[in-house]
């Protein structure tokens, strides 16, 4: 098993709606294990064709759920993101219609177009402030992979956040201070080794939650985060 600091600094503003307040949406002040993770097949999927062992979820965007679990066949998985310097963006409006959410709503627009032919399927549904993360925000990741994977050449771009519009640049980290965040649900969804993971760890980490599926374990170590995965990835 490899384990491979990285840092992720934003190209362009990041935008996932983490936080739900009255009339708007805030982005989280961290990126997701599972985010990256599909980030990076995504990428690798690309590169590789039809066929390759990699190409897991290759039809995520018109699923109604995900299936979190086919993660657990893919030799690598990040930890969760943290924040090393991070800003806000100013706070705007975002305006959707029927056609707007990676789905063509065809039941929708015919009846848009029923009551007002003058505008058809161009009415908008509905409207919303977000505030994101701004460009050049840095985060910091380890790519946790069984030996025998072959990392994509350093630094190199994923897409991230709410209709992947963010490009996000992964780098070599050179100044890595050994603390790890981990996901209590990909734990316990993905991996299933959520009790083994609580007894290495021994009372030495913290919970925070913030969303059904992002359960953050803080204050973790290096050499605890081998012990958690050696058995997944000891390729």
């Amino acid at each position: 098993m490899r384990i491979t600091p990285l840092r992720v600094r934003l190209l362009s503003p990041m935008f996932n709606y983490c936080t739900v307040t009255k009339g708007g949406a805030l982005t989280s002040d961290f990126i997701g294990d599972i985010a990256l993770t599909y980030a990076l097949n995504r990428l690798l999927k690309d590169q590789n064709g039809n066929g390759s062992p990699l190409i897991v979820g290759q039809h995520g965007e018109f699923r109604r759920k995900p299936v979190y679990e086919e993660l657990n066949k893919l030799p690598y998985f990040f930890t969760v993101a943290r924040p090393l310097r991070m800003e806000r963006t100013p706070i705007y409006r975002r305006y959707t219609s029927f056609q707007s959410d990676n789905f063509f709503d065809a039941e929708g627009i015919f009846k848009i177009r029923g009551q007002n032919p003058k505008y058809g399927s161009f009415v908008y549904k509905y409207s919303f402030l977000v505030q994101g993360i701004s460009p050049e925000s840095e985060f910091s990741t380890c790519l946790l992979s069984a030996n025998s994977f072959v990392l994509p050449h350093l630094p190199f771009a994923v897409r991230l956040g709410t209709g992947r519009e963010c490009l996000a640049l992964l780098e070599q980290e050179k100044s890595f201070d050994d603390e790890v965040w981990l996901n209590a649900f990909a734990l316990k969804t993905i991996f299933r080794n959520l009790p083994q993971a609580v007894r290495i760890l021994d009372k030495s980490y913290f919970f925070t939650y913030k969303l059904e599926n992002y359960i953050l374990m803080k204050r973790i170590t290096i050499a605890q985060t081998q012990k958690i995965f050696e058995d997944i990835f000891d390729g």
